[in-house]
């Protein structure tokens, strides 16, 4: 018998699928590590901009009139800030402070409504290609929120 015979009579071995294996299973673990980067920043910037309103209409119910409610809201939200790189500090888009003049109608109360926006940047968005009708470029996404508190001083 030749060696050529011998060597084809030898079980293979299964060293090649192992490492293909590996490798596929490797791929799939860094997509699913980048997926949860990006959610995960996504889910913060939603929070830490529901966190920054709630706090901004709370501090402006403590306001006695519309002025010193929107300095209270300037320093809420100035305490509020974003890492900057992937989260924005929160902006203020609209403010409504309606104390009925200080004769607030039976049945209603004197109220205060702040709605503020903030912009979150998927780290790995173009990696993923996060690009789509609800992100905007760059795969950042725009949260906005709305808190209405009834007005506790008035004057």
């Amino acid at each position: 018998m030749t060696k050529m015979h011998e060597y084809k009579r030898i079980p293979r071995s299964n060293r090649a699928s192992v490492l293909l294996e590996l490798s596929c299973s490797c791929f799939m673990m860094l997509v699913f590590t980048i997926l949860s980067a990006d959610l995960g920043v996504l889910i913060y910037g939603a929070e830490f901009n529901d966190r920054a309103c709630r706090d901004a209409a709370r501090a402006a119910a403590q306001g006695q009139d519309a002025q010193q409610s929107a300095r209270l809201i300037r320093a809420i939200l100035k305490a509020h800030r974003g890492d900057g790189n992937y989260i924005t500090a929160p902006t203020l888009q609209n403010v409504v402070y309606n104390d009925y003049g200080g004769n607030p109608p039976p049945q209603v109360a004197p109220f205060v409504s702040v709605t503020t926006s903030t912009v979150a940047k998927a780290p790995f968005a173009p990696l993923v290609f996060f690009q789509g009708p609800v992100f905007l470029e760059n795969g950042s996404f725009k949260f906005s929120q709305t808190y209405t508190f009834p007005i506790v001083k008035t004057k």
